[in-house]
C-alpha cells in the first residue's frame, strides 16, 4: 500500500521538476530567437542605411565636382543627379536637395519641383542647428513632393566659410523593410521595430498609423541598453499591445539604431501547455495505472506512446524553428560564420558565402588555412593577418580583406567580429562578413575627385601640395633641396577665346603629356589650375643647374607644333622657380615665391624662366601695400582731382578742362598716377575710381558754372570701364545727380577700347553721344589706330598724343604726323587738341597748321579748383544758352 502511494507522489514530483525545467528551455529558447532576430534585423537595418547614406555621398561628391548649388539654375542637373544615384537601387522611394532656407530645390522623383517650404521637418532643424553632425537618420516622414512614406537618410553639406550650402536627402521606402519583415513569416504575434538612440520609433511590423509619433526613450529596452548592447527580458505589459512578450534587442556599438523582435509569451507557452497538460494526465493516469499495475498495464503502455509522440512533435517545431532561423540568415546581406580559436578554422558558414565572397561555405569550412591564406593574402601576394585581442569576449575592430576571387576578380570584405567564450574552455568567434567593393570603389572615386585634375589625370593642387609637404620634411631631415616650378602657358586665355575651349582643353591635356616627358624619376608634375602647372623636384643640386636643366627640357619640348582638330598651335610657357630653404620654409611659401617669379617673367615678355630673389618679395610686398591702400582710397578721401585747362586758339580763351585723378597718400605723399592707375585697371578697381572721378568732375563743373565759370569739363574712360554693362546707366546718373547739361561733359576715349569687343564699345559710344555728350579719342595715334575704326566711332575730336608735340618743330618727323592727323581731321569735319604744349615755337607752329585747340604746361599745370577758378574766372568762355543738349532718359 504504502508503494502504492509513495510511487505515484513520486511521479507527481518527478514530473512538476520535468514542467518547470521544460518551462525553463522554453523561455530560453524564446529568448534566444529574440536575441538572434534583433542582431540580424540591427545588422540588416545599419547594411540599409549604410547603402542609403552611400548614395548620399555619392550624391555629395558629384554635386560638389560639378558644382551645382540649391538653385533654379541648377535644378535639372540636381535632379540628374538625385535620379542616377537612387535609380537601381530597390530600397529608396525618393531623394532630394534642401537650400538652406529650408525649401526643396530638387527631386530626383519630380522636375521641376516646386520649392515646398518643410522647415518644419526633423532633419532640417537637426542639420541647421548642428554644423558638424554627419550623417542623420530621421523619423519617418510622408514625402511633400510624392506622397510616399518614408525614413530620411541626410547630410549636411557646407560652403567654405562654415555656413550651410544644402541638405541633401535620400528617402528609405518604409514597404521595404515592411516587405522584408512580413517574408520572414517567424509568427503571427512576432512584433518587429527600429528604433533610434533617443526613442523614436522609425519602423514597426506591422505597421501603425502612428509609427512616427510614438518614443520609447522610457522604455526598458533603452534602460538596459548602457550595460548590456544586445539582451532580452519579459514584459508583463508590452508597449506594443499591452500583452506578456518575451522582447529580445540589439544595438551594435556606435550605431544610432536599436533593433527590438517580441513574441507573445501566450504563442511560446503553448507548445509547454500542451505537454504540461499531457505530462499532467500522463501522472493521472500512472496514479491509477499504479494502483490498478495489472489491471490497466495496457493503459500505461499507450499513455507512453501518447508521451513520445509529444517528444517527436516538440523536435518537429524545433526542426522548423531552426530552419526559419537558417532563412533568415542566408537572406542577409552577409555571410554569417563561426570559428575557432587559435587556428580561425571554421565550423559554420551560411549558405550565401559563394555569392559574397566568391568561395563557397565548403571551401570555408573545408580549408583549414581559409583565413589565412584567402581572407588575409591580398592579390599582391602580401599576407597582412589582423592581430584579435582575446582579453574578453565582445565586438572587436572590423577587419577589412581584399581578396582575389576564383574567377581573378578583385573584391573588398568586411568582417563584423565578436570574440565569444563557448564555457568549455575553447574560445570562438562568430562574425558577418559584408561586400564592401561598391564603398571601396566610391572611396577611391571620392579620392580622385579631391587629388586628380579631371582633364590632364595629372595630381591636382592639393596633391601637389601634400607631395610638397612630405618633400619638405625629408629636405629638412636629409639637409637637401626641394625646387617648386611654376608653369604657365603664355597667351593661353587668347587661344580660349579664339579657338573655343575645347580646343584648349585638348590644347592642356598634349603640354601636359610633354611636360610629364621631360620629368625625371623623382620628380611630380601637376595642374594647379586653368593653364597652370608645377613640378616639384627633390634632391636638387646647390646651383640649381637641375633645374636649369629642366625649364630648357621644357622649353625645348614647346618648340615643336602642337597638332588640335587640324590646326597646328606653337606655345609657349613662362616659369617661375624657388628653392627650399632659402626661398621658403612651407609649401604656400613657396608657391607664392614661384608665382612672383613667374609673374617678372611674364612682365619681362614670357617664354622664359627665373629664380626668385629677395628683391622680387620687396616689390610684391609693395605692391600689396598699395593695393591696401588702394582700396580704401576713396572712404578715406585720399583722392584728389586736379584740371588743366584747355584753351581754343581761335579766341585764345580757356574753353575746357580735363579731369586729371591725383592720390595722396597719408604719411606717404603723391602716389605716381601710372602706378596706381595700372594697379587699378589690373584689380578692376578702377570703375569705381573711374565713376567716382566721373560724379566728381560733373559736380565740380556744375559749381564753377553757377561762379561764372563756363567751361568743358573733360573725363578719361577706362577700357575696363567702357567694358561694363552699367557704364551709359553711370555717366546718366553723373549727369542727373550733379545737373550738368550734358553737352558740357566730354569723355576721352583711348584706341584700345575698340579692340576686345567693337560693337559693343560703338553701341555704348552711340547711345552716349544720344545724351549729348561729348566724345573725344585720347593719346591717338599711339594705339590701334585704324581709319575704319575712326570712321564708324561718334566722335567730336581727336586728341594729339603728347610724345607727338615734344619734338615739334625741330622733328620733321613729328611735324608730318600732326599734319597728317590735322588734315584727316578736317576732311572728317573732326576738332583737333594737341596735348604736352611746352612751348612758344610749338604753339606757333600748331596755330599755323590749324590745330584748334592747345593743353600743356605752357598754360597751366594740372591744378586744384579753387586755383583753378581763381586763375582762370576771367578766361573762360561766355555761356551759351542757345545750346542745350538733349533730355536725359
Amino acid at each position: 500500500m504504502a508503494l502504492a502511494i509513495a510511487l505515484p507522489a513520486l511521479f507527481v514530483v518527478s514530473a512538476g521538476i520535468a514542467i518547470m525545467q521544460d518551462y525553463r528551455a522554453t523561455i530560453a529558447q524564446a529568448e534566444s530567437d529574440m536575441r538572434s532576430v534583433a542582431v540580424a534585423l540591427e545588422e540588416h537595418a545599419m547594411r540599409t542605411f549604410g547603402e542609403a547614406d552611400t548614395l548620399v555621398r555619392i550624391a555629395i561628391a558629384e554635386i560638389g565636382k560639378r558644382g551645382l548649388a540649391p538653385t533654379a539654375a541648377d535644378e535639372r542637373g540636381l535632379h540628374d543627379i538625385l535620379a542616377a544615384a537612387t535609380r537601381d537601387s530597390p530600397l529608396t522611394n525618393g531623394a532630394a536637395v534642401l537650400s538652406p532656407d529650408g525649401r526643396i530645390r530638387a527631386s530626383a522623383a519630380v522636375y521641376p519641383v516646386t520649392p515646398l517650404d518643410i522647415r518644419d521637418r526633423e532633419y532640417y532643424t537637426a542639420l541647421r542647428a548642428h554644423r558638424e553632425r554627419g550623417i542623420l537618420i530621421a523619423r519617418p516622414v510622408a514625402s511633400r513632393p510624392t506622397g510616399k512614406w518614408g525614413i530620411p537618410v541626410a547630410r549636411r553639406v557646407d560652403n567654405p566659410d562654415g555656413s550651410m550650402n544644402m541638405i541633401v536627402i535620400v528617402g528609405v521606402d518604409m514597404a521595404y523593410f515592411d516587405r522584408f519583415y512580413r517574408n520572414l513569416e517567424l509568427g503571427y504575434s512576432i512584433r518587429l521595430m527600429l528604433l533610434r538612440r533617443d526613442g523614436w520609433v522609425i519602423m514597426q511590423t506591422p505597421r501603425r498609423a502612428d509609427v512616427e509619433d510614438r518614443n520609447l526613450a522610457d522604455t526598458r529596452p533603452f534602460r538596459m541598453l548602457a550595460s548590456a548592447p544586445i539582451g532580452t527580458y519579459q514584459t508583463e505589459h508590452s508597449v506594443v499591445d499591452g500583452i506578456a512578450r518575451v522582447v529580445g534587442y540589439a544595438s551594435v556599438a556606435q550605431a544610432p539604431l536599436v533593433a527590438v523582435a517580441s513574441v507573445a509569451r501566450a504563442e511560446v507557452m503553448q507548445p509547454w501547455v500542451k505537454r504540461s497538460r499531457q505530462v499532467a494526465g500522463l501522472g493521472v493516469l500512472s496514479s491509477v495505472l499504479v494502483l490498478c499495475l495489472l489491471r490497466f498495464l495496457w493503459l500505461q503502455l499507450a499513455v507512453l506512446e501518447t508521451a513520445q509522440e509529444g517528444l517527436a512533435r516538440r523536435n518537429e517545431d524545433l526542426d522548423a524553428a531552426r530552419r526559419r532561423f537558417q532563412e533568415l540568415v542566408d537572406g542577409i546581406d552577409g555571410v554569417v560564420w563561426e570559428a575557432v580559436l587559435p587556428d580561425f578554422r571554421f565550423t559554420y558558414v551560411s549558405g550565401n558565402a559563394e555569392a559574397i565572397s566568391g568561395y563557397d561555405a565548403e571551401q570555408w569550412i573545408g580549408d583549414r588555412q581559409f583565413w589565412r591564406d584567402r581572407l588575409c593574402t591580398g592579390p599582391d601576394g602580401k599576407h597582412v593577418e589582423p592581430v584579435l585581442s582575446t582579453a574578453r569576449p565582445g565586438l572587436i575592430k572590423p577587419i577589412e580583406h581584399h581578396i582575389v576571387t576564383p574567377d581573378g576578380k578583385d573584391r573588398w570584405l568586411r568582417s563584423n567580429v565578436m570574440l565569444a567564450d563557448s564555457g568549455a574552455g575553447e574560445l570562438h568567434v562568430r562574425g558577418v562578413t559584408i561586400d564592401i567593393t561598391p564603398q571601396k570603389v566610391s572611396e577611391l572615386q571620392l579620392f580622385e575627385a579631391n587629388h586628380v585634375d579631371p582633364l590632364t589625370r595629372l595630381p591636382n593642387r592639393r596633391a601637389l601640395v601634400e607631395r610638397m609637404g612630405h618633400a619638405l620634411l625629408l629636405a629638412r631631415h636629409n639637409q637637401s633641396v626641394v625646387a617648386m616650378v611654376l608653369i604657365d602657358i603664355d597667351n593661353f586665355s587668347t587661344l580660349n577665346d579664339s579657338l573655343g575651349h575645347e580646343t584648349g582643353d585638348e590644347a592642356l591635356v598634349q603640354v601636359a603629356a610633354r611636360l610629364h616627358g621631360c620629368l625625371e624619376a623623382t620628380d611630380m608634375l601637376g595642374r594647379m589650375g586653368g593653364d597652370e602647372f608645377a613640378v616639384v623636384m627633390e634632391d636638387v643640386d646647390r646651383v640649381a643647374l637641375k633645374v636649369e636643366h629642366l625649364a630648357e627640357r621644357i622649353s625645348a619640348s614647346l618648340e615643336n607644333k602642337i597638332p588640335v582638330d587640324g590646326r597646328e598651335l606653337y606655345l609657349t610657357a613662362s616659369m617661375g622657380i624657388a628653392l627650399f630653404p632659402q626661398d621658403g620654409a612651407d609649401a604656400p611659401a613657396l608657391i607664392r615665391n614661384a608665382d612672383t617669379a613667374l609673374y617678372r617673367v611674364k612682365a619681362a615678355g614670357r617664354n622664359g624662366w627665373q629664380f626668385f630673389d629677395s628683391s622680387m618679395a620687396r616689390q610684391v610686398e609693395h605692391r600689396l601695400d598699395l593695393e591696401t591702400a588702394l582700396r580704401h582710397a576713396i572712404e578715406r578721401e585720399e583722392f584728389r582731382v586736379y584740371y588743366q585747362p584747355q584753351r581754343s586758339l581761335e579766341d585764345g580763351k580757356i574753353i575746357g578742362a580735363e579731369a586729371l585723378v591725383r592720390w595722396e597718400r597719408p604719411n606717404v605723399g603723391m602716389v605716381p598716377t601710372q602706378e596706381f592707375i595700372r594697379l587699378a585697371e589690373e584689380n578692376g578697381f578702377i570703375v569705381g575710381l573711374g565713376n567716382w572721378v566721373l560724379r566728381a568732375a560733373c559736380h565740380q563743373a556744375v559749381a564753377w558754372g553757377k561762379s561764372g565759370l563756363h567751361v568743358r569739363i573733360a573725363v578719361n574712360v577706362s577700357v575696363v570701364q567702357l567694358q561694363q554693362s552699367d557704364f551709359v546707366a553711370q555717366v546718366r546718373a553723373a549727369l542727373t545727380l550733379s545737373g550738368l547739361p550734358s553737352h558740357c561733359l566730354e569723355l576721352e576715349i583711348t584706341e584700345g577700347a575698340f579692340v576686345a569687343d567693337l560693337l559693343d564699345a560703338l553701341d555704348k559710344l552711340h547711345q552716349i553721344k544720344g545724351l549729348g555728350v561729348e566724345l573725344a579719342v585720347d593719346d591717338f595715334g599711339t594705339g590701334y589706330s585704324s581709319l575704319s575704326y575712326l570712321k564708324q566711332m561718334p566722335v567730336d575730336r581727336l586728341k594729339i598724343d603728347q610724345s607727338f608735340v615734344r619734338d615739334i618743330p625741330r622733328s620733321a618727323d613729328d611735324c608730318a604726323i600732326v599734319r597728317a592727323i590735322l588734315a584727316m581731321a578736317s576732311n572728317l569735319n573732326l576738332q583737333v587738341i594737341a596735348e604736352g604744349v611746352e612751348s612758344e615755337d610749338q604753339l606757333a607752329f600748331l596755330r599755323d597748321e590749324g590745330c584748334q585747340e592747345i593743353q600743356g604746361f605752357l598754360l597751366s599745370p594740372p591744378v586744384n579748383p579753387d586755383n583753378f577758378i581763381a586763375c582762370f574766372r576771367n578766361a573762360g568762355r561766355v555761356p551759351e544758352p542757345s545750346r542745350v543738349g538733349p533730355d536725359l532718359p
